[in-house]
């Protein structure tokens, strides 16, 4: 398992997570169009690098 490709996944899905809520709460915007294409683009990379690091390398 990739160690650090793991770590920086898992942190792109807090942050996405955390800009998500904060700036529905904020704002009052939870069908906003813009930040959705910020937290679905984080959340994606997040979840496609956990399991990116998960793949083992055959050699």
């Amino acid at each position: 398992m990739n160690r650090g490709v793991w770590i920086f996944s898992w942190i792109l899905i807090i942050i996405g997570l955390i800009i998500y809520f904060s700036w529905a709460l904020m704002y009052d915007a939870w069908t906003d169009v813009g930040l959705y294409s910020i937290t679905v683009t984080m959340l994606t990379f997040g979840v496609l690098g956990v399991i990116l690091a998960k793949v083992e390398k055959k050699e």
